[in-house]
């Protein structure tokens, strides 16, 4: 087996301040990327949650169609000729109906929810990973400097690690 590589040292003022730099975004780019993988598992999570609630609300109709139709056909196969019985199962039939089409309301509420809760979720993670893209630059700009031995790549490193962790603290805000 090799020997690990030797880590070099900071050894001037200069580099040690680029390299606490680094870490420091590099500990932000963590929170961030976490925060966006969380927001990202909620709103696969509300969308599927989402979709559950849609398909119950379509199940509803269907048989509250379905209840109304078999009450319309009881009533019309019997004519004027409808026994009481006949009456009394569309009469259930059509209460049946107006069941469903009153439970899907409060069910298409719900999904509604779940859709927008979804859509926050997403759009935290967009956030998130947009924070993460400019953390990450500024960290290899930073390292540039450290080996090129320019401020000026130190402090567009600098810059484009702020600007990530506005981004991000806003997706923490959201």
């Amino acid at each position: 087996m090799s020997d690990a590589p030797e880590i070099p040292e900071a050894t001037t003022d200069f580099e040690k301040r680029i390299a606490i730099t680094i870490a420091i975004l590099a500990v932000v780019l963590s929170l961030v990327n976490n925060l966006g993988d969380n927001s990202k598992t909620d709103a696969i999570i509300k969308t599927n949650e989402a979709t559950d609630k849609w398909m119950y609300y379509q199940a509803k109709g269907i048989k509250g169609q379905l209840a109304e139709m078999q009450s319309s056909l009881l009533t019309d196969l019997a004519g004027a000729n409808i026994t009481e019985e006949a009456k009394a199962k569309a009469a259930k039939m059509l209460t049946e109906s107006q069941r469903y089409d009153s439970e899907k309301g409060a069910i298409k509420t719900e999904a509604e929810s779940l859709q927008k809760q979804a859509a926050v979720e997403s759009a935290i993670n967009d956030r998130c990973d947009f924070s993460a893209l400019l953390l990450q630059i500024g960290v290899v700009v930073c390292s540039v400097a450290i080996l090129s031995g320019w401020r000026l790549f130190w402090f567009g490193g600098m810059a484009l690690g702020a600007a990530g962790i506005v981004i991000g603290v806003t997706a923490f805000l959201m």
